[in-house]
């Protein structure tokens, strides 16, 4: 990144931060023009653009929006919709001086959001097996091809909107968690054509959130579990014991127990026991499962990379 590279980053970082400082709600195009017209860019800089034809202060003020809302600065109260938080309110008071807002001052200001938003990054990053190399931290691509480079970047945006999903999810309530659950498994392919489902949260005993009819007779359902648990927060044997004497009590042979963090070996080690009559469904695999089947996500762009057809020219 060249010096006038790091010099508009750097602003429209540190003049987003200041334009929410006074607590009105702004839509992110007023985001986008509000920053400009503070930053009083020259055309030269307004006019660089990405290959993708997007304008690079456009992308910056995206990013500071992006990076400031997972620290938990910012609140996206609606659609495309931000308001500054009171810790935001704080962070803007002791970073007035500033001239570069980086991730490093968020670490240094001990922010609980953006802990745990790091936290959940790790895991799906450990979990998926990148590489440093590949990590979105990494600038150094110029010894990759542009094919391995798009590939890379296409993991790693995977992995910020794992993040962002089960961080969504997990701040959601638990009657929001337990219909996008639902509305999951219907996607997968349960339920039939007719997408046959109950949602039965807190009406129904046992802890069971939903069942799914994979007949219209009903014959067959299958019992839904969901937890909507911090990271941190494993499932124990003990829950998993409950939900299966739900599922006896009731006659069910096969169940799915759906969980934002993850579960202890205890309670694999009793779900193997199980023969396969439940299946565990941990936060990672539930934000890959979303992601695959576009439920809470939406396709944003469509990239091709085209290679010459060698069969044209023989």
């Amino acid at each position: 990144m060249n010096c006038k590279d790091r010099e508009y980053r750097d602003r429209c970082r540190v003049l987003t931060l200041k334009l929410m400082g006074d607590s009105k709600v702004l839509k992110r195009q007023e985001i986008y023009q509000g920053v400009i017209q503070l930053g009083e860019f020259s055309d030269e800089i307004l006019t660089l653009r990405f290959n993708s034809g997007q304008p690079k202060v456009e992308n910056a003020i995206a990013w500071s929006i992006s990076s400031r809302t997972k620290a938990g600065i910012l609140n996206r109260i609606s659609k495309a919709t931000y308001q500054i938080t009171p810790i935001g309110l704080k962070m803007a008071t002791l970073w007035q001086n500033k001239t570069h807002i980086s991730e490093k001052l968020y670490d240094e200001a001990d922010l609980p959001d953006w802990k745990s938003y790091l936290k959940s990054r790790a895991e799906i990053k450990r979990k998926k097996k990148l590489s440093d190399k590949t990590s979105i931290e990494t600038d150094d691509n110029d010894d990759m091809d542009f094919e391995t480079q798009a590939k890379n970047a296409i993991k790693n945006l995977e992995t910020e909107i794992s993040v962002e999903l089960l961080n969504k999810l997990q701040k959601g309530t638990p009657l929001f968690f337990e219909k996008s659950v639902l509305k999951l498994l219907l996607a997968v392919g349960y339920g039939g054509k007719e997408n046959l489902f109950e949602h039965t949260g807190k009406s129904h005993d046992g802890g069971i959130d939903g069942v799914i009819k994979q007949d219209p007779l009903g014959i067959q359902n299958i019992y839904i579990q969901a937890k909507r648990y911090a990271s941190d927060n494993m499932i124990g044997s003990k829950e998993l014991q409950s939900f299966s004497g739900a599922l006896q009590g009731n006659g069910v042979e096969r169940g799915v127990f759906i969980t934002t963090s993850s579960f202890t070996k205890s309670t694999q080690g009793f779900s193997q026991k199980l023969l396969g009559r439940i299946v565990l469904i941990g936060g990672q695999e539930l934000v890959g499962l979303m992601i695959k089947y576009k439920v809470g996500i939406q396709v944003k762009e469509v990239l091709e990379i085209c290679e010459i057809d060698e069969d044209f020219f023989e």
